[in-house]
């Protein structure tokens, strides 16, 4: 039996380091996007494009982990470990397959890859020399975020506030090195930001596999798991793990699409997404960490076979992610009137700035419970499917189709366009929480039986 007392450290335990782990990248792509935005619009606007189609290929690789601990959970829950190091394997074998992939169309093509996401001749040119470089090293957080989000369901999230702070202050350093020319460095602009984000991201892989092979001693995952047979696990991972990595990559592609809209708009327009989108992301940083807690707690009871208490403490969880939404979205209205100030900008570009942070407060609401049902309560009781199915409406129909109707079509104002794309999460509340209060969301089935030693 689960005490409130219990629950709450629990998810401290583990909100909180999720929480702090975003809380820090976000914090760093802030102050990033500050300093590209000291230095020009157009070179602002680059940046945070070209940091789009990252986005699209993180919500693949996060999709694929994400799958995966949606299960690993339930395992935990159960006390067994070899099932986990094949699911973790299973999910970096795909997500490096992508990286790969994509790295090849970024190195080989990176002025037409730009081009779908801006118009403007010159962020074209910037956007294009960040990708000659960082397109060497997409596959290293393909394999950090894989691992580091799968030990979240084993209750170990501290490591990856230690390795995403140290990537992150690191990116920070360099970022005020080489983009300036501090300290004896050569002034290289949008060049210097992607080597720091590169020298970050492999700083970022070698912590990871220090910590592997030193210092994580439950899982005792190795390199040569990735090749490990995992074709029992197929069926539950497709029945369960696939949607999931739908709702993460449709999002993804959501975002991209939303950006790649609103990316036909002036460069002040831009300049000011850019900088309201880092902002937003620092806003939700609290909600992910909450909703990470109820997916992996609640998923731990269900793979314990205690369904009744998953239920009940839903409850608890459903309301708190509510009441993390709407203080964040008072967050935002707090420092709203100070925004404009954190970059050099017009007149133009600090109006679109207020006026893009009350949508921001107003999507900070909806996120408290679109976030916490979809990636927290629905996902961990298996009904995955449904979820995938909304996730896919609302990015094709109201991000891809309205958007495009709405931006591209019509070109209505850029501020209405970006209240019509962002209302995806209000449609998505609504539904999560009458599929919710129909109380037919837990499902089973979703690990195959083995016969192993219980956990020590």
């Amino acid at each position: 039996m689960y005490t409130r007392k219990e629950i709450i450290r629990q998810m401290f335990k583990i909100g909180i380091p999720v929480a702090a782990q975003n809380f820090v990248s976000v914090l760093v792509n802030m102050l990033d996007t500050i300093m590209i935005g000291s230095v020009g619009e157009a070179q602002l606007g680059a940046i945070n494009q070209v940091n789009s189609l990252y986005v699209f290929f993180n919500m693949f690789v996060w999709g694929i982990s994400m799958g995966t601990v949606v299960i690993t959970a339930r395992y935990w829950g159960q006390g067994k470990i070899d099932p986990i190091r094949d699911m973790i394997g299973l999910a970096m074998r795909v997500n490096i397959i992508a990286a790969l992939l994509l790295s090849t169309v970024t190195l080989t093509i990176p002025e037409i890859v730009m081009r779908v996401f801006a118009s403007d001749p010159e962020v074209i040119a910037y956007g294009a020399e960040y990708l000659r470089i960082m397109g060497w090293f997409y596959v290293l957080p393909a394999v950090s975020t894989t691992f580091l989000s799968n030990l979240r369901a084993i209750h170990d999230v501290k490591i990856s506030v230690a390795v995403y702070t140290c990537s992150c202050l690191t990116n920070l350093v360099l970022n005020w090195v080489l983009i300036y020319g501090n300290l004896g460095a050569p002034r290289l602009e949008v060049a210097g930001a992607a080597i720091a984000t590169a020298v970050s991201k492999t700083l970022e892989i070698v912590l990871v596999l220090i910590y592997m092979y030193k210092f994580e001693h439950r899982l005792n995952f190795r390199i040569h798991y990735i090749f490990a047979k995992t074709a029992q696990y197929i069926p539950s991972f497709i029945k369960f793990g696939i949607p999931v990595f739908f709702s993460e990559f449709i999002w993804g592609f959501g975002m991209t699409m939303q950006s790649a809209i609103l990316g036909q708009y002036s460069k002040e327009f831009l300049a000011a997404y850019s900088l309201v989108l880092v902002i937003l992301d620092l806003s939700t940083v609290a909600m992910c960490g909450f909703s990470n807690a109820s997916l992996i707690l609640l998923g731990n009871m269900i793979g314990a076979g205690k369904d009744g208490e998953a239920k009940k403490w839903s409850k608890f969880f459903v309301i708190g992610g509510l009441g993390v939404g709407i203080f964040m979205a008072s967050v935002i209205m707090v420092i709203r009137p100070f925004a404009p100030g954190f970059i050099v900008c017009s007149e133009t570009t600090a109006n679109y700035i207020l006026s893009m942070l009350l949508v921001c407060a107003y999507i900070d609401v909806c996120y408290g419970t679109s976030w916490n049902l979809g990636a927290g309560v629905l996902r961990a009781g298996g009904d995955t499917g449904f979820v995938a199915k909304i996730d896919v409406f609302s990015a094709v129909f109201m991000k891809g189709v309205l958007g495009a109707i709405c931006g591209l079509w019509l070109k209505l104002d850029p501020l209405l366009v970006m209240t019509i794309v962002c209302s995806d999460e209000l449609v998505k509340a609504i539904i999560y929480f009458v599929k919710y209060l129909k109380g037919d969301w837990l499902r089973h089935g979703m690990t195959v039986h083995q016969e192993e030693p219980e956990l020590t």
